[in-house]
């Protein structure tokens, strides 16, 4: 979610500028990039021992990049998924990944983000469609011809207008989801 947590710092703040009377804290692990296999070795720390209401996961990418085998890469993510959840009562809220992303490897990030739509269950686990927004907000910038902005550079990395996005889009999301919504968020 950004080279150095971008999106997720914004995030954090977009929350905290909605909801300026609410208890919140947040733990942000983006400067330090793991691999999903070192995240589920430091788990018991990094997340087991945080007792997190809510856990955003943005993950994929680095693997993806690396192999471009969308089922050994999710082999591993629903590992950590089912680490989480078994040892937690955390809320999880998994993000796609836009192709713009890894377009080298659009068939891979494509066959990944639909492994993590089936994740969603309505109670525990919910999928923040990010890819399919970026498509959305890419079409609607295509109606302004040459002015219009890229969310990611020439290297596909993201530029700043796509931490903005994510930020705003995780902040509208986590808040409409059943679970949330029942409990006057």
């Amino acid at each position: 979610m950004g080279v150095n947590a971008e999106a997720a710092t914004l995030f954090s703040e977009l929350v905290l500028c909605e909801y300026p009377t609410r208890p919140m804290q947040f733990a942000i692990s983006g400067s330090v990039r793991y691999p999903i296999s070192t995240v589920i070795a430091r788990a018991p720390g990094d997340i087991f021992g945080k007792l997190a209401e809510r856990i955003v996961l943005g993950l994929g990418l680095h693997e993806l990049r690396s192999v471009a085998d969308a089922d050994r890469v999710f082999a591993l993510y629903k590992t950590l998924l089912e680490e989480i959840l078994s040892k937690t009562s955390s809320v999880l809220y998994l993000l796609t990944i836009p192709r713009q992303a890894l377009p080298e490897c659009a068939a891979a990030v494509d066959a990944f983000n639909e492994k993590v739509r089936a994740m969603d269950d309505g109670d525990r686990v919910h999928v923040l469609d990010f890819a399919s927004h970026v498509e959305n907000f890419e079409k609607d910038q295509l109606q302004r011809g040459k002015f219009a902005r890229s969310l990611y550079d020439s290297n596909h990395l993201p530029t700043s207008l796509c931490h903005v996005l994510l930020g705003l889009f995780i902040a509208r999301r986590i808040f409409n989801t059943k679970k949330e919504s029942e409990n006057g968020f």
